[in-house]
């Protein structure tokens, strides 16, 4: 299977504190005043993770995983990959420290990290640094797309306008990622669409859920409407848009740009994650649904996620060929482990 939302991670040799928070999305200790450690200690992603990885590795899963750690790190994470079935990756190069991945992956470039260099110069010159930079990433270094989190810095309600970019690209008000400058983000988002299309590269965009810098409340996928209406490229929208994903299924459903992967979704939401799942494809056409984990920190997350995906993508299908609706289970289960990811990410 291929994982086609992944960060940067790495097999490190962890005590039990630090492991149960190597998967934490929430504040680090220190970071607030709260007692996250409790907090992330019944969380039931962890209370999944350490009851699963007992089943692999035995009841003193932490000494026997630091053990095959000190011995070979990338040996033990082709260990959990091949437990796993995890063929490869797309790994959104934007999150994390860059570290050796022991199979095959491919680079998304994350255009929010070139954004903010570009307030510093004159607003015509930003523009064709940001478009040759796109276009390098594509033509020489061989990424296989963009990425966006915008909805972590101004929200999901794009608009794009030439006029507003030029304007607030002057406004000077900040938050905690820097100069706000609305009109100019969102300008280059629907710049990364034009240039999306024009290379025939998928456009990955985080919608929904995400970690404790998330401004949930401008992160629906349907204000992304309007773009995406008459859109002629690929773009994908991350974490399934959840907790609203009936949105992202139904707009994969009647727009032929939609795309959607359930990362994050599985492995966070444990068994809700079927549910999900299951919602998804009673609506959206099924060669537009692929996996994802959003995988960071630890490979731990990556391995329970794509077995949680298997598992509960196994049971929707019985359900499906039960309602007469899926005839071959095997090749649709193909579609959505590997072929849909191929198509888009590896052709």
């Amino acid at each position: 299977m291929i994982d086609t939302h992944a960060h940067w991670f790495s097999a490190k040799v962890l005590s039990e504190k630090e492991f149960m928070m190597a998967s934490s999305e929430s504040w680090r200790e220190g970071e607030i005043n709260a007692d996250v450690l409790e907090m992330n200690s019944w969380r039931p992603f962890y209370l999944l993770l350490r009851n699963r990885l007992k089943k692999l590795l035995g009841n003193n899963f932490l000494e026997v995983r630091n053990k095959m750690i000190r011995d070979d790190p990338l040996n033990y994470e082709l260990f959990l990959f091949k437990d796993a079935k995890i063929d490869a990756f797309v790994i959104d190069e934007g999150f994390g420290e860059k570290d050796v991945i022991p199979i095959k992956y491919k680079l998304l470039f994350r255009i929010e990290t070139l954004i903010d260099s570009l307030l510093s110069i004159p607003f015509d010159k930003a523009l064709e640094i940001f478009e040759e930079t796109l276009r390098k990433k594509v033509k020489e270094e061989n990424y296989a797309g963009f990425k966006s989190i915008i909805a972590y810095r101004t929200g999901l309600k794009v608009e794009c306008s030439k006029e507003k970019a030029e304007k607030d690209f002057l406004d000077q008000s900040k938050e905690w990622y820097g100069r706000r400058a609305k009109g100019f983000r969102d300008y280059l988002f629907c710049k990364t669409m034009d240039i999306a299309k024009d290379l025939g590269v998928p456009f990955q965009v985080h919608t929904g859920v995400g970690d404790r810098d998330i401004k949930l409340e401008l992160t629906r996928p349907s204000y992304l409407t309007e773009l995406v209406r008459k859109y002629e490229g690929k773009i994908v929208f991350v974490h399934a848009g959840f907790p609203y994903h009936r949105e992202t299924a139904w707009m994969s459903y009647i727009f032929p740009s939609v795309y959607i992967d359930l990362s994050q979704v599985f492995p966070f939401a444990t068994t809700g994650g079927i549910d999900v799942l299951r919602e998804i494809m009673q609506i959206s056409p099924l060669n537009k649904i692929m996996y994802g984990s959003d995988v960071f920190g630890i490979p731990e997350v990556a391995w329970l996620s794509a077995k949680l995906f298997s598992e509960g993508l196994q049971v929707v299908l019985d359900e499906m060929e039960k309602w007469e609706i899926v005839e071959n289970k095997e090749l649709v289960k193909d579609m959505i482990l590997t072929k849909n990811a191929e198509k888009i990410y590896f052709s």
